[in-house]
Formats: structure tokens, C-alpha cells, sequence
């Protein structure tokens, strides 16, 4: 496992990026709006980072200041 997502106090493990963005598709976001978005963060468990995760313009959500490698 290489991520951690934590979502409204619920974690899961997820494989990669592409698992990661399947779940949080999965996330209404009218929850964020009314609980906040301070309990949703991802966690790579490779380095140790934190990524806070918000709704962007669309009501998307999305991790901020992540970048991938290729």
C-alpha cells in the first residue's frame, strides 16, 4: 500500500493514485460543506507526507500541493 486517505474520520489504504481518486469520487460534496474539510487528508506512506484534500471550483474533489512523478 503507498497512500492512506482519511475522509470524514474513515481511512482507507489504497494501492495508488488512480484507487485514491476512485474513492474520493465516491464522497458527496455537500458532506465537505457541511462537516468541513479539515478531516480530509491523504497520507504517502512512502515519505511520510501529508496532502490536504478540498472541493475545488467544479465541487471536485482534490489533493493540494501533490506532485506526481513520471
Amino acid at each position: 500500500m503507498r497512500y492512506k486517505l482519511v475522509m470524514f474520520g474513515f481511512s482507507a489504504l489504497c494501492m495508488d493514485l488512480e484507487e485514491v481518486s476512485a474513492r474520493l469520487k465516491g464522497y458527496p460534496p455537500e458532506r465537505a460543506q457541511c462537516e468541513g474539510g479539515d478531516q480530509c487528508y491523504l497520507i504517502d506512506l512512502h515519505s511520510g507526507k501529508s496532502y490536504e484534500i478540498a472541493l475545488d471550483s467544479q465541487n471536485h474533489y482534490t489533493i493540494l500541493n501533490l506532485t506526481t512523478q513520471t
